[in-house]
């Protein structure tokens, strides 16, 4: 192991997530490229329309305390309907 890696290793918690963060955002770009293989023409063209969506003001945004209540409901629903 590298001595970079070893001393990243002997930071106090906070600063490992700093870190993380950190490299997590200097390696955007590559995941960006890795994406583009894993997208088909129309999801890449669904999420373009999302982001211009959101970007204009369209898009309706909710809290996220109730998309957990809406998602905890659906998930309750699909589990009622697999037992039946």
């Amino acid at each position: 192991m590298s001595s970079l890696i070893e001393e990243a290793l002997k930071l106090p918690k906070e600063e490992k997530v700093k870190l993380y963060y950190a490299l997590q955002e200097d390696l955007e770009f590559d995941d960006d490229i890795l994406a583009e293989d894993e997208l088909t023409p129309e999801q890449w063209k669904e999420l373009d329309k999302r982001v211009k969506d959101a970007e204009s003001g369209k898009a309706e945004f909710i809290s996220i305390e109730d998309f957990k209540k809406k998602l905890g409901k659906k998930i309750n629903e699909i589990r009622n309907n697999y037992r039946q």
